[in-house]
């Protein structure tokens, strides 16, 4: 039962655009084959089969060729295909942050061209933090200096909102058993203020700091997400607070919440990314 669902799911991707169905069908039934084959934990042949919509005959050719190139096993005197060494390693060494910043790169520089403020990207840390690793600066002589290398503290940047939005109740509560310093009279500092700004962050999809860090300078943040919805970098526009009003605010959101998943449709392509994107209107910046 499991394989038909899998099977039907698959060829309604591979027929669902005008632009897909121009592609070579080889090489896109191959595909199905691979990812059919990573979503069935018994694949066989002839499940695979059903799944690609093949006939038996061609479907274990295909296989095979894949085999050969090490992308498919199928153990001996077993009927059950798994995915291959050859794409394991493949895997391994692709470098997701450099992926991410390197499709991140030129949507950046035209969300900069459409918001006219500096459009920063930081990545999830091994320790668990945000590093900021990529900046594509306004052209406005007045605007936040160069960032790269830095971090910031969490409950006084956009950025940070964000990455603490993720957090489950313990490792929040763990986070909270800190004092939030105050790095400006706007500065956030109480537990259950920060609380409830970070539901508020859950529910808008985006952070907005004013003055928060440093007097004088508003952010805006959102978060780019993996295949399995984990957080893995966050883009963020920055500007002085006397730009960065209402106003253009709304503005900004906008174009940074599809920016964000621009990015997010590349590095998921040939999956489903839900497109159509509900934008909440900030309510505080």
């Amino acid at each position: 039962m499991r394989s038909a669902v899998v099977g039907h799911r698959y060829r309604a991707d591979m027929g669902s655009t005008e632009e897909k169905a121009k592609l070579n069908q080889s090489v896109m039934k191959a595909i199905t084959l691979l990812r059919a084959t990573a979503e069935e934990p018994n694949a066989n042949v002839s499940s695979l089969a059903r799944a690609a919509g093949l006939p038996r005959a061609t479907a274990l050719r295909m296989i095979q060729t894949l085999e050969q190139e090490g992308f498919l096993l199928r153990n001996p005197g077993e009927d059950r295909v798994v995915l291959g060494p050859e794409l394991l390693r493949l895997a391994r060494n692709t470098d997701e942050q450099l992926l991410l910043r390197q499709v991140a790169r030129p949507i950046m520089g035209e969300l900069v061209d459409a918001i006219g403020e500096t459009v920063t990207l930081s990545v999830v840390a091994p320790d668990g933090g945000l590093d900021l690793v990529d900046e594509v600066d306004a052209p406005h002589l007045l605007g936040p200096r160069s960032w790269v290398g830095q971090r910031f503290p969490l409950h006084a940047s956009a950025s940070g909102k964000v990455l603490l939005s993720t957090f489950d109740e313990e490792r929040l509560a763990r986070f909270l058993l800190e004092p939030l310093a105050p790095h400006t009279p706007s500065t956030i500092t109480s537990a259950d203020d920060l609380r409830a700004e970070l539901r508020r962050v859950r529910e808008q999809r985006y952070a907005f700091t004013v003055d928060e860090d440093e007097e004088g300078l508003s952010g805006i943040a959102t978060g780019i997400r993996g295949q399995a919805d984990e957080l893995l970098g966050v883009i963020t526009t920055s500007g002085p607070t006397q730009r960065l009003d209402r106003r253009r605010g709304q503005h900004a959101v906008d174009h940074l919440l599809r920016a964000a998943v621009r990015v997010e449709s590349v590095l998921r392509r040939g999956r489903r990314t839900g497109m159509d994107l509900k934008v909440v209107q900030p309510s505080g910046v």
